[in-house]
């Protein structure tokens, strides 16, 4: 055999077992680029209801109930009876509370003008009224009118009595955000949406609790409306 077909044969042997740099770079590569995706970001979850935020809501409530329960006990004998009258001033109407204020004295209501060349304009805005006064000049004071106090009968306390029931239904009961339902629907709803209908135990807890403090607000509604409606029928 010659020297040339020795050498032929095994460089054939030698080249079935060789692989090139460039291809083992790239098989080295294709192992070690594998890409990773980063694992998701987990949210810090909220509390499931705000407890802070649902008592300021619910006292807001109750406040604003007191206040007005507060007037519906003076019924027609509260000053702020005149405050929804619209004067005619040079024909155009103006609120009563930009021309004058109201206050008590003895058995008769004082108005004080702003100007004393409103006075018959509030006279006969009062007149024309359903109010069922009649204000004079003082002739003693340009700036001032009275009108005496309503007579307190047994109509106007029973009156007087409806309008509170209504203002505590409205507070209690009302489809506005005024009202201790429209809170706790509220609060239910957005819990609701994060909570699946299988509720955990920590869940069911929470929700138990708002129930229990809606249930104190109802009852502390309650007793107000109950104080106030036996003071206006006394």
């Amino acid at each position: 055999m010659s020297p040339i077909t020795l050498l032929s044969r095994n460089t054939v042997a030698t080249r079935s077992f060789y692989q090139s740099p460039i291809a083992f770079a790239k098989a080295k590569k294709q192992k070690t680029s594998k890409k990773v995706e980063p694992e998701p970001e987990v949210e810090e979850e909220g509390p499931l209801i705000d407890f802070d935020e649902a008592t300021k809501s619910f006292d807001l409530v109750v406040e604003k109930f007191t206040k007005l329960a507060n007037e519906a006990k003076l019924g027609k004998t509260n000053p702020k009876v005149f405050d929804k009258l619209m004067v005619t001033i040079n024909d155009e109407e103006t609120p009563f509370t930009s021309v004058a204020q109201t206050s008590i004295k003895g058995r008769n209501f004082i108005i004080t003008l702003f100007d004393p060349s409103y006075s018959k304009h509030v006279i006969n805005s009062i007149l024309g009224s359903t109010l069922n006064m009649n204000a004079q000049a003082d002739p003693a004071n340009k700036y001032t009118l009275k009108a005496p106090l309503p007579p307190v009968t047994t109509e106007t306390k029973q009156e007087s009595a409806k309008h509170l029931k209504e203002l505590f239904e409205k507070f209690k009961n009302g489809s506005n955000r005024g009202s201790l339902a429209a809170i706790r629907s509220d609060v239910k709803h957005k819990f609701s949406k994060h909570v699946k209908k299988q509720k955990s135990d920590t869940e069911s807890k929470a929700l138990q609790d708002f129930e229990k403090l809606h249930k104190q607000y109802t009852e502390k509604l309650a007793l107000i409306f109950k104080a106030a409606e036996t003071a206006v029928l006394k």
